[in-house]
């Protein structure tokens, strides 16, 4: 324990397999390890009802790069995130979750681009019954300086934002183990990509 909380630490290696097809007629893909996300210094605190977290995640740049292809599965840069994430349940199982954000981005060596910071979070509102949870969950982004160049503002600043929300369905195990299924749909998209998002996630305690 440490100032009264609990520390840990996480990473994440993902392994991804990326297939982009472009109008009119281009394709191009890729597949291998992405960008490794670490954070050595977790702080959390918890009550009878209540959970609460700080940590700061890096994510650095592993994944493969290209500046002339556009199936890139690393972004070429570091990215520092500050976080602060908290639950709260009743004694009947109805939860409010949200996890804040604050991306800070370093430059791009081989475009010499970089984006501006953002500001997210990812929300849940559930229910719990027994071993399954469902609610809605979702998340909002909002890029809050502008991309640069060389140093200078690129176009009107590409601020991008986006807001999304959609179902969310878990099954925990008497162990621990966690599988979480959820699609989100985007709206309110700017300076993005924009869509639907499905996600299985299975999280286990080793």
């Amino acid at each position: 324990k440490l100032l009264g909380g609990y520390w840990g630490m996480h990473i994440f290696i993902p392994l991804v397999k990326m297939d982009v097809h472009t109008s009119p007629g281009g394709s191009d893909n890729r597949e291998g390890l992405g960008d490794i996300i670490v954070d050595p210094f977790i702080l959390s605190w918890h009550g009878k009802n209540w959970h609460l977290l700080t940590a700061l995640d890096i994510y650095c740049p592993t994944g493969e790069y290209d500046r002339d292809r556009v199936a890139n599965i690393g972004r070429n840069y570091w990215t520092f995130e500050p976080i602060i994430a908290g639950t709260y349940m009743t004694d009947n199982g109805y939860e409010v979750s949200a996890k804040f954000m604050y991306n800070i981005k370093t430059r791009n060596r081989e475009t010499h681009y970089q984006s501006g910071d953002e500001f997210h979070m990812d929300y849940l509102l559930g229910k719990h019954f027994g071993p399954w949870s469902v609610g809605v969950s979702g998340y909002y982004l909002k890029q809050v300086t502008d991309d640069r160049q060389h140093g200078r503002k690129v176009g009107d600043g590409n601020r991008g934002q986006v807001f999304a929300f959609g179902r969310s369905v878990k099954y925990e195990t008497a162990g621990k183990t966690q599988l979480i299924f959820q699609w989100q749909h985007e709206t309110q998209v700017e300076n993005r990509f924009g869509g639907d998002k499905v996600w299985f996630k299975l999280i286990t305690p080793l």
